[in-house]
């Protein structure tokens, strides 16, 4: 209570949360079983908890893969915490041999520089410095860009696929001629944005979740035709969960979406606009591996599956929402950015109005206990990767539980004709 807080961090993989504060100091909570809190041990966090190895460093932003995270500082660096188990620590150096994980549980320097933001799937990492992206990790689908899966037969004597990990940050050189602005991750597929106005994906095809027509992996970068004909991309706003990719349009502005988002009817094969946030002034947006939350205008807005609450509907709301919906108790609240992870979202809110000061104050019983059992695989996905099951820790002003619904739980009236639900 009483901190200012500068920035909001999950991801699409993660049962964890990142905060920074304005003086550059670094947050995280939530599960801890592969040290992908940074606090040097393997106990769950239930209250933001100051990362101590990154005590003196101004930290600017974070993200959050399934078992790691990474932050990066003003001085333009990147330390990453937890599970090194394909690289997707980017340290350099895989210290991981068969069965033996490598655990990094406090706060190690990756091998990039100069860089100004980042994002993590699942199990590998995108580094945005100075326009150029750089990865490292796992790279089954092509997720890391380099135009191979680098799988090989582990045995001789029988066929056992494996995936050579990558624990040195490379540069797309796909990329190298495009000025990169912005860089989103799902569980294992990229979303970049360019200053010239392109899209580019790659990584796992399923769901159509890359926007090319076709179901099929790309191992590189692959430049979205639908905008290179249209529109051009807004440089900053864009989000990926497990099967879908978002980014606003630079006319209008217009949101676009592409993937599956919704559990029933047919995949989006290419990006189209989405008409259900037509006329919103869309500032912020984020995912979880099923869940979506915008920061627009005075409103939030939030949809998709979901079973704890993290859509901010309230105990006395519905639980999922196939159609965006106000989360009205943050509604005529300034929502400066959103993160979504896996069960759980957080609103960076500004303070001071009545709405915020009357939202309940998590207290949990404890403040740090033994890590809990490992989630469940769960929900679809090519080649067997399925979304992970919830995890724990919701806060307040920054939390699904936290805001009260007005809503009744039913997920099944008809949409208002243009913006869903979320009608202003």
């Amino acid at each position: 209570m009483g901190v200012k807080i500068m920035f909001v961090a999950a991801g699409a993989g993660a049962c964890h949360s990142i905060i920074g504060d304005e003086a550059g100091q670094c947050y995280t909570w939530g599960r801890n079983e592969r040290g992908q809190l940074g606090h040097g041990d393997l106990l769950q966090r239930n209250v933001p908890t100051i990362v101590k190895g990154l005590k003196g460093m101004k930290v600017i932003a974070g993200a959050g893969g399934k078992h790691h995270s990474a932050v990066v500082t003003s001085d333009g660096e990147s330390y990453t915490f937890g599970s090194n188990l394909h690289g997707q620590c980017g340290t350099g150096t895989l210290k991981s041999k068969d069965k033996a994980e490598e655990l990094i549980q406090s706060p190690a320097l990756a091998s990039v520089s100069d860089c100004t933001d980042v994002s993590c799937g699942i199990e590998f990492t995108m580094w945005l410095c100075e326009g150029k992206v750089f990865s490292a990790g796992l790279p089954q689908y092509g997720q890391l860009g380099h135009n191979t899966d680098h799988e090989y037969n582990a045995k001789d004597s029988s066929v056992k696929l494996m995936y050579q990990p990558q624990p040195q940050p490379r540069q797309i050189q796909a990329l190298s001629q495009n000025t990169v602005t912005k860089v989103a991750c799902g569980q294992n597929h990229t979303l970049a944005l360019t200053k010239e106005g392109q899209a580019f994906t790659w990584g796992n095809g399923g769901y159509g979740r890359l926007g090319h027509v076709k179901q099929q992996d790309e191992f590189k970068p692959r430049n979205v035709e639908t905008f290179s004909q249209r529109v051009p991309v807004a440089p900053d706003m864009a989000a990926c969960s497990t099967t879908a990719s978002f980014c606003v349009v630079q006319v209008g502005p217009q949101v676009y979406a592409w993937g599956k988002w919704k559990t029933s009817g047919d995949n989006t094969m290419y990006p189209k606009a989405f008409a259900d946030l037509q006329g919103w002034n869309v500032r912020h947006m984020a995912a979880g591996a099923t869940h979506y939350a915008v920061a627009a205008d005075e409103s939030t807005i939030t949809w998709g599956q979901a079973q704890n609450g993290e859509l901010g509907y309230g105990p006395a709301g519905k639980k999922s929402s196939a159609n965006p919906d106000k989360v009205y108790a943050l509604e005529g609240v300034h929502t400066h950015q959103v993160a979504c992870g896996i069960g759980h979202t957080l609103f960076l809110v500004k303070p001071g109005s009545k709405q915020v000061e009357a939202l309940e104050v998590f207290e949990p019983a404890v403040a740090e206990e033994e890590a809990l059992p490992e989630p469940e695989a769960a929900g679809p996905g090519p080649k067997g990767k399925g979304k992970a099951a919830a995890g724990k820790g919701k806060g307040k002003a920054a939390s699904g539980k936290a805001a009260g619904g007005k809503r009744k739980a039913d997920d099944d009236e008809p949409a208002p004709k243009g913006r869903g639900r979320a009608k202003k």
